[in-house]
């Protein structure tokens, strides 16, 4: 495709055979911020490989498929995805709905454009396997190459689209425009089902086959993950050699140039009534999915029991997250959720330890639920409060600091394919999640934005 690429009629066909004209503002939002260098790739139609994203589709006639485009981003969080979304079709959507995972769109022919997007837990073991996926591809420069994989590893937002297609290739080009003005919008990139990465721009950054439009290329992100705006302190120097030392006496790999995910300057470890309210609702939701083991029945009864003794003790009900109350209101119905929600007892073992009232070795094992419980159990607000010493700010950041740094190490090792026996992959992210939001590391209280970028 050249610079001199001129798109065809931008019309869209709706119900009834009329046509919609595209505003003047938004075809030229869509195509000056695209670089007019937008084309359909041919076999774009779904295939059986969308990195796992899409559940399989119902079969549809001859005259319509589904496509499914995939946008990647690096940035802080995704809660204006949606919102961007809409701005963008919102001169042919006539109705919207929130759907599990994502948003409906319904547009003027009545076909449905959906976007889902995934879990922040689910984002990083994602990321990792797409690195390692395109590790594989015979790329000849193997400096681009490297900086690619640099590149995907980073990947914290993922948004999965949905589309119906038919013989109208004018509407189609509208809806494949729009998914790149989305990527342009969160500075991303489209991934096809034929596994060929495009940025935002439509330059191809890598293949499966081993092609790229790069001669060089140096990887993007939010500035809030790459870079900080402030400088590193001494006790920040200090720290990482610390860590880099635990590492290598453990045994585990580690990168030189990385710095701190947060520095002291910054840190800020919240109250000791704080931690213990947000430990409450972490073991609430984690409880809850436990329960899940059991018939029916008997788990929603104990889920009612182990709610009201929580809500009694600890007041979780004004201190849920979004995501956790959604989960305890009916964990019965989100199956798919009580694995993220029972490693959580990781997170409480981290919170209980940053109130004094356990202890962590190394995260190379699981934690003993049945102890936080008697714990958690036999105590309520008060008790804890009064039994509690938080840790200090140093100490709390001295074990985000290691953490980041093995958790660095569990995504290498799953990019590149290596064996890490020395920690516990799952384990390492908990701890991460946890301690990141005990030290503010991205900038948020909202215990659904923490990110754990490594």
């Amino acid at each position: 495709m050249t610079d001199h690429y001129a798109p065809p009629c931008s019309r869209f066909l709706i119900r009834g055979g009329k046509s919609h004209i595209i505003t003047e503002r938004a075809k030229r939002e869509i195509y000056d911020r695209c670089r007019r260098n937008i084309f359909l790739i041919s076999g774009f139609y779904e295939r059986s490989y969308t990195v796992g994203f899409f559940k399989k589709k119902e079969k549809r006639g001859p005259e319509e498929k589904q496509a499914v485009l995939t946008v990647y981003a690096c940035r802080r969080n995704s809660d204006d995805v949606s919102e961007h979304m809409a701005d963008i079709l919102k001169d042919t959507v006539v109705d919207r709905k929130e759907i599990e995972g994502g948003t409906e769109f319904i547009l003027q022919d009545g076909s449905a454009f959906r976007i889902h997007i995934m879990d922040g837990r689910q984002t990083q073991s994602h990321a990792a396997g797409m690195a390692g996926f395109f590790s594989q591809a015979p790329l000849s420069n193997e400096k681009v190459k490297k900086s690619v994989i640099q590149q995907i590893a980073l990947f914290n937002c993922v948004t999965g689209i949905e589309f119906t297609l038919n013989d109208d290739d004018n509407r189609t080009e509208y809806l494949v425009v729009a998914v790149y003005l989305l990527a342009v919008r969160l500075n991303g990139f489209v991934l096809h089902p034929n596994m060929y990465l495009y940025r935002s721009d439509k330059k191809l950054l890598i293949s499966a086959d081993g092609k790229t439009d790069f001669e060089e290329y140096i990887p993007q992100a939010d500035s809030s993950i790459l870079d900080k705006d402030i400088e590193e302190e001494q006790a920040d120097v200090d720290r990482r050699e610390r860590s880099q030392k635990k590492c290598r006496d453990m045994g585990i790999p580690y990168a030189e140039h990385l710095k701190a995910s947060v520095y002291e300057s910054e840190c800020t470890v919240p109250s000791k009534e704080k931690i213990i309210k947000r430990l409450a609702c972490v073991f609430a939701a984690a409880v809850c999915s436990e329960a899940c083991n059991y018939e029916p029945e008997k788990a929603k009864d104990m889920i009612a029991g182990m709610l009201g003794e929580l809500e009694e003790k600890y007041s979780v009900t004004n201190g849920f997250s979004m995501e956790e109350r959604e989960y305890v209101e009916n964990p019965l119905g989100h199956p798919d959720l009580h694995p993220k929600f029972g490693w959580r007892y990781e997170c409480c073992a981290v919170l209980l330890w940053a109130l004094g009232l356990w202890e962590l070795g190394e995260p190379d094992k699981i934690c003993d639920a049945g102890d936080i419980g008697k714990i958690m159990w036999n105590n309520d607000s008060d008790s804890l409060n009064e039994k509690s010493a938080l840790k200090s700010k140093t100490e709390i950041l001295d074990m985000q600091d290691v953490i980041f740094r093995y958790n660095w190490a569990c995504v290498d090792a799953r990019i590149h394919h290596k064996e890490m026996s020395a920690v516990d992959g799952e384990i390492v992210y908990e701890w991460h999640y946890a301690l990141n939001w005990l030290t503010n590391a991205n900038q948020t209280e909202n215990w659904d934005d923490i990110r754990t970028n490594t």
